[in-house]
């Protein structure tokens, strides 16, 4: 969340689904909405996702009016950042008073706040082995005589578990570049890429709607499953984007 130098990860203690932390963040505590400024707060694409629909938005105005893109230094690929109203550095979400505009579908890191999820994968197991860190912030007084929760009841409590599953699917993208050792994309693969993962308007366009061959290659099952379900074209794209910049002989 907010990335001012004193906040850190406490890596001292690895949580598991069944691990306990201390924790509430209410109206009434003196820094409610603190960790709402000067974010560095990456978007993944199931947050674009349900952010502009909720603001009734095509995905391409929302990313074009509310985040920065950029190829980020460490993956080599395409990062989305929510971009701070300019004065305050606040949440462009926050409302003075009221707090989270977008509550119900904020992003996954602030559902997960204040934990942090680590998701391993490996090329020699399938699925993700995944474990949680506190994230340490100075004036938070969410740990002071905070609920006891297990991790498994925040992930259920906060509505976190389809933002994992979706995440998963994109880190999938990550571990195929990783693995067929590329470093950066060109700029067809970025657009390839953006389109796929961040413009779920612009990808149905391309695939459901324009003359695209690709589509001829898929069954009336599933062009009608993604025809009908958002959140199914967006996991399809995902796997498109996988599929077209890193299966070799796909």
């Amino acid at each position: 969340m907010s990335k001012g130098p004193e906040v850190y990860i406490d890596q001292s203690r690895q949580l598991r689904e069944e691990d306990t932390f201390c924790f509430s963040c209410t109206p009434d505590r003196n820094c409610f909405t603190d960790c709402c400024y000067d974010l560095n707060l990456l978007l993944m694409p199931y947050d674009i996702l349900r952010i502009k629909n909720r603001l009734g938005m095509k995905s391409s105005d929302f990313l074009k009016d509310y985040t920065k893109i950029y190829v980020g230094q460490n993956s080599g690929l395409p990062v989305v950042l929510l971009k701070m109203k300019e004065f305050y550095r606040n949440c462009p979400f926050l409302e003075k008073g009221k707090g989270c505009t977008i509550y119900e579908d904020r992003p996954g890191a602030c559902r997960t706040y204040p934990l942090v999820r680590m998701a391993c994968r490996s090329s020699d197991r399938e699925g993700v082995d995944d474990f949680y860190y506190i994230i340490k912030e100075p004036g938070c007084e969410g740990f002071e005589n905070g609920k006891r929760w297990t991790v498994r009841e925040w992930i259920d409590n906060q509505g976190i578990g389809p933002y994992n599953e979706m995440n998963d699917i994109f880190g999938e993208i990550l571990q195929a570049k990783t693995e067929l050792g590329i470093p950066y994309l060109n700029a067809d693969q970025i657009d390839i890429f953006d389109l796929g993962c961040y413009d779920i308007d612009g990808f149905r366009q391309y695939f459901l709607e324009g003359p695209s061959l690709e589509r001829c290659m898929e069954s009336e099952e599933v062009i009608e499953a993604i025809s009908q379900d958002e959140v199914a074209l967006l996991r399809y794209g995902m796997r498109w984007v996988k599929k077209k910049l890193f299966q070799v002989g796909s």
